[in-house]
């Protein structure tokens, strides 16, 4: 069974995908919690081309499953696939719009596709008892932190 899985989108101005972030998508490789399935990395020129690259530094990725997920489904699908009554999904996030037209010239993205590995058992259970997400996002760390939660809390 495949767990929830997450597209996320990472824009970048600069010619190369910064060093920090390339190690952050490395280091998804050693998780228990969440496995890494593809990575897909694009460039929209100046003159409004877009080019498919390979990223310096995080190797072994080709993009293939997220290109034929693309292909087959079409991006609007892949990217905004939820259903009326959330069926199918342990969060239900916002939709990510179609890179190869929302990428502003002299930009890049870089395309991971995560399953959560530590979802599985909740939305199995979720299934089962005939539940469904209504929304899912990300708490902001100003919000967070406003409300008294420090990263020195979170470690344990």
């Amino acid at each position: 069974m495949i767990g929830a899985v997450q597209i996320l989108a990472i824009g970048y101005r600069q010619d190369d995908l910064p060093q920090e972030i390339g190690q952050q998508i490395n280091l998804l490789r050693s998780s228990d919690a969440v496995r890494l399935l593809d990575v897909y990395a694009i460039s929209r020129a100046r003159d409004r081309t877009i080019t498919e690259h390979a990223i310096d530094g995080v190797s072994d990725w080709d993009g293939e499953l997220i290109r034929r997920m693309l292909r087959t489904a079409g991006a609007s699908r892949v990217l905004n696939s939820y259903t009326a009554d959330s069926s199918g999904f342990l969060v239900q996030g916002t939709p990510i719009p179609d890179p190869k037209v929302s990428l502003p010239p002299g930009s890049n993205l870089v395309l991971l596709l995560i399953e959560h590995l530590w979802a599985l058992p909740l939305e199995d259970a979720m299934r089962h008892g005939s539940a469904y997400p209504l929304a899912g996002g990300w708490a902001g760390r100003e919000v967070l932190e406003d409300a008294g939660l420090t990263m020195k809390d979170t470690a344990r």
